[in-house]
């Protein structure tokens, strides 16, 4: 009962949840790793990660920014594009600012990296310092704009980002000397246009948590444990907004990264995958399609990880589910 019947290289998982009728909803990831050659062309690697249950931080979670989101999740209304990696320098030289680039699909999101900064005394106030020459930046959001400045003893004047709570650049006027944001937009204050970075956003993190709905008294009284009325399915997503495709990516898309990599460029296309699904269940048999929900880059391993999901509605249904058999279907162009 509930076994999965896997057809594939890759490595899939399998969980139960609920929809927001509180029908049964049977999930299946499957999660393939790819090699990155020096010239980008992905190739199966031998090792294939496991989906992921929950989320992985970088460090301690809730003070730390998220490296991955749990993968056996509803599917998604697009595809996240996401890249965990470190900005180099072009041709390895210091620089105090260059730029990072990731384009998709024809669509470029392009983001500035400073060296070290901090907030030194002016004239009229705290200013930022003169950049330090920089070779290599690790694009977390430790080091985008945000924060949590508790130098104020009373917790009532400490201030902090919703947006990044885990950034820098946060400033109450206690001191200087505290750190400044390394990465940013090309255009735009981040104050305004938020933190800058290529990497997943945390559930609890703006704007994504104003996406998961409200839980008042109301919700509490009269709808729990099933999810709020105002629960939007773009919640799903951890990819930046930008990062994010309209519709879910199918394969074959080319993708280009710049000073991603000690090379500077680095381009590909997203392998051409297909996979079906053939369910097993009360005596009859269900077939459905898999959908790309995540794209993850990672140039510093040299790894391409894509993940899809399928969901089932099983109503009340779930003790009789068998197996799904995982196929992956020849590309016919």
């Amino acid at each position: 009962m509930w076994a999965l019947n896997n057809k594939t290289p890759f490595a899939p998982e399998r969980t139960w949840s609920r929809d927001p009728n509180g029908w049964h909803q049977w999930i299946v990831a499957v999660k393939a790793t790819y090699d990155l050659a020096p010239d980008g062309e992905p190739t199966l690697a031998e090792a294939q990660t496991e989906p992921l249950l929950a989320p992985e931080y970088y460090g301690e979670p809730g003070l730390s920014s998220l490296r991955y989101d749990a993968d056996l999740v509803p599917t998604k209304p697009g595809t996240d594009v996401l890249v965990n990696g470190t900005a180099h320098a072009p041709g390895g030289k210091p620089s105090t600012e260059f730029p990072v680039a990731l384009t998709i699909a024809g669509q470029q999101k392009v983001l500035r990296v400073m060296g070290k900064r901090h907030w030194e005394a002016g004239i009229t106030g705290p200013k930022p310092s003169a950049p330090e020459p920089v070779t290599r930046v690790p694009l977390t959001y430790e080091v985008a704009f945000g924060g949590w400045d508790r130098s104020q003893p009373d917790p009532k004047r400490q201030t902090w980002d919703p947006r990044n709570p885990v950034g820098r650049g946060i400033y109450s006027g206690a001191k200087t000397h505290q750190p400044l944001h390394q990465v940013e937009p090309l255009k735009g204050d981040p104050r305004h246009t938020g933190p800058a970075g290529f990497g997943p956003i945390d559930s609890f993190w703006s704007p994504r948590r104003e996406l998961a709905g409200t839980y008042d008294q109301h919700w509490q009284q009269q709808r729990a444990p099933l999810l709020p009325v105002d629960w939007h399915p773009r919640s799903l997503h951890c990819a930046p907004v930008d990062q994010q495709t309209p519709k879910p990516l199918r394969g074959g898309e080319p993708l280009e990264l710049k000073n991603l990599t000690p090379e500077g460029d680095l381009s590909f296309t997203l392998p051409r995958v297909y996979l079906t699904f053939t369910t097993h269940i009360d005596r009859r048999v269900e077939e459905h399609r898999g959908q790309l929900s995540s794209v993850i880059i990672e140039p510093d391993q040299r790894r391409l990880t894509l993940v899809w999901t399928t969901v089932l509605l099983c109503r009340n249904e779930a003790d009789y589910l068998d197996q799904t058999i995982i196929r992956q279907k020849r590309y016919d162009p």
